[in-house]
């Protein structure tokens, strides 16, 4: 017998083939059959005049901070996704040093436009690795869910007070790196950081990333290698890209041998040539296209798109916006 039937549906299976008319069977918290069901369930569905679909998978939320104390993950079951990607843009609250909570707290209430009574109150900051964060939170969540390193985390844990506006040292570099691997091998999905500068942290500064050498990217991109499944997350600038935002996506990928996400391309009718010459970084980390004195690469850059029409009531632009006048160019 099957614990669950979901009768008469239009299935969408997330192969891109056309909508079927189909039941979905369910045993054991697995799919055992699709077609026509026939089997007894001891719960049954009706999805006449509904869309069956696999679960959607966001693969960009700042929801790091949100789980401690609303593992729903709201509001992203509502809308079908059933797995979250956190620890974008380099702004992770793991690994961490007691020394360092107050000034991640005020970074994410900037960054990302999270209350900082809400962070004050609900980051517990018990933790040290992003091992432990991550057993903090292990079977806790409604939903599936991944995390990525962030940069200006492994920063401050690494340099402190020396993390915001300065350099790395080679000795502070391989520090880092070592940081890195143990959180990776504790589980972290990935590497993400960010030179965008749109990025400030509480005090209005560049967040730590921002400060760090093209070689320091390279170089912390390069320990995913180690550790099969990983990916990396990256936000260079404003699109479009210069050559050097692209050649240096390039690098992170060949280094990782692994695929790029890069934020983020918003499509727009009105402005299509902007998104084509934007899209030209994932051409030529695959092919050496565009670049002199480049040749054949191997690198797989993606792009995270924002497919919305936006105004200045969209942005939302007030003291609060996670973007704010001062963040941009020209104001």
């Amino acid at each position: 017998m099957l614990d669950l039937v979901v009768k008469g549906g239009s299935l969408i299976d997330g192969t891109g083939a056309p909508a079927q008319r189909a039941d979905i069977g369910i045993r054991a918290g697995r799919v055992v059959a699709i077609g026509d069901v026939d089997e007894e369930a001891e719960q049954t569905i009706d999805a006449d005049g509904r869309v069956v679909a696999p679960g959607f998978v966001d693969i960009h939320t700042h929801y790091d901070a949100q789980v401690l104390w609303d593992p729903a993950t709201t509001p992203s079951p509502l809308h079908g996704i059933t797995t979250v990607v956190g620890g974008n843009c380099g702004f992770t609250i793991a690994p961490i040093e007691p020394q360092d909570a107050p000034y991640l707290t005020r970074m994410l209430a900037r960054v990302e436009g999270m209350p900082i009574e809400a962070l004050e109150a609900g980051v517990s900051y018990d933790w040290r690795t992003f091992g432990e964060y991550l057993d903090r939170i292990e079977g806790k969540l409604a939903v599936n869910a991944g995390f990525l390193v962030g940069h200006s985390a492994i920063r401050c844990t690494v340099m402190h007070d020396d993390a915001v506006g300065n350099e790395a040292t080679p000795a502070q570099v391989d520090t880092m790196r070592r940081v890195l691997g143990e959180s990776l091998a504790a589980g972290g999905l990935g590497f993400s950081s960010s030179t965008s500068i749109t990025h400030n942290d509480g005090e209005g500064n560049p967040v730590p990333s921002r400060a760090a050498s093209r070689d320091e990217i390279v170089a912390l991109a390069g320990v995913c290698r180690d550790h099969p499944g990983t990916t990396l997350e990256f936000i260079p600038s404003i699109p479009p890209f210069t050559d050097e935002h692209t050649a240096l996506m390039t690098d992170m990928s060949l280094a990782a041998n692994r695929p790029l996400n890069w934020n983020i391309l918003v499509p727009n009718a009105a402005r299509a040539e902007h998104a084509w010459k934007t899209l030209e970084c994932c051409s030529y980390a695959s092919t050496g296209e565009r670049l002199p004195n480049r040749f054949q690469f191997s690198g797989r850059l993606a792009a995270s798109d924002i497919s919305v029409i936006s105004s200045i009531r969209s942005w939302g632009i007030s003291p609060m916006a996670a973007m704010n006048s001062s963040d941009v160019p020209g104001w």
